[in-house]
């Protein structure tokens, strides 16, 4: 009976690490010595997400300290983002690394103004969602409260959108405003014209 227990343990534990294996293999790709990965706190956040910290030898062959990262999956492997200053709110939102400490080191860097493109506008991504009735309903509460909001469906995802804005400026000013007044965490991206717009 206690071999049986010990077999579904060992069984249940090596059945947990396939997506975090993964993962690790895509963050220590994206260092300058792969073999010298080490990493800590690794944790599935979502269906889609891996957060961790990692640390890597640099070209003088020492360790340059542990880092946050972020791994989100898309077909075929694992997009990266590893965030040493904790200043990437992308990845602080999905993996909740101490925000007071990241709004910290925001404000201590000179602000730099959003570089502007002529003719480009912008939108802010606050939702991707498996359900179109839930990104209807989140769509409807932001039309509520004055937002021009849209929604696009591709890849069996509803994405909802805020905008568009014709400056980023103005999409990062009302990317915050969402924090603040919506709890809602999104991120400025190009404007793309939808196929169909709900709004």
């Amino acid at each position: 009976m206690r071999g049986l227990a010990i077999t579904a343990l060992a069984l249940a534990v090596t059945g947990c690490g396939g997506d975090i294996d993964r993962a690790r293999t895509s963050v220590a790709s994206h260092l300058k010595d792969p073999d010298s990965a080490k990493f800590r706190n690794e944790r599935q956040v979502s269906d889609v997400a891996v957060c961790g910290e990692v640390n890597g030898k640099n070209t003088f062959g020492a360790y340059s300290g542990f880092a946050q990262f972020l791994a989100m999956k898309r077909p075929g492997g694992f997009d990266v983002i590893i965030d040493p200053d904790m200043t990437d709110r992308f990845a602080g939102s999905v993996c909740g690394y101490a925000t007071a400490a990241t709004e910290a080191k925001a404000e201590i860097r000179a602000p730099q103004p959003a570089v502007e493109i002529p003719g480009v506008r912008w939108s802010v991504q606050l939702a991707s969602v498996s359900s179109e009735d839930k990104a209807e309903a989140i769509s409807r509460d932001l039309a509520g409260s004055g937002w021009k909001p849209y929604t696009t469906r591709r890849d069996g995802k509803s994405r909802v959108f805020v905008g568009p804005f014709s400056t980023r400026a103005e999409a990062n000013a009302q990317m915050d405003d969402l924090a603040r007044k919506k709890a809602l965490n999104g991120f400025v991206l190009r404007f793309q014209e939808p196929a169909e717009s709900s709004k």
